[in-house]
């Protein structure tokens, strides 16, 4: 899930120290160093990723801590991608 693109994806906020932000669902529609922007049935939220944990899902559904992926989209798709290699992992 690191060497994704999340534009388009679905998530869901599962723990945040702002209990307002859990439960949190939607379709991603931006993402920034710092942030997702998601599309909720009630409009677009901002959500910080550090200290958060979502529920993204995708072919199969991950959890995948925040501050695994705070970074600007670029470098963290190249993380991940130098991460897979490391663990020699095959496409």
């Amino acid at each position: 899930m690191l060497a994704r693109d999340w534009i388009g994806m679905k998530v869901e906020v599962i723990e945040s120290p702002n209990p307002c932000e859990v439960g949190i669902k939607g379709e991603v529609v931006d993402e920034t160093m710092n942030t997702l922007k998601v599309k909720t049935e009630k409009g677009v939220k901002t959500i910080i990723k550090k200290g958060r944990w979502f529920k993204v899902y995708a072919d199969k559904v991950y959890k995948v801590k925040g501050d695994l992926i705070n970074f600007r989209p670029e470098e963290r798709i190249m993380r991940g991608i130098i991460m897979l290699k490391r663990r020699k992992v095959v496409w």
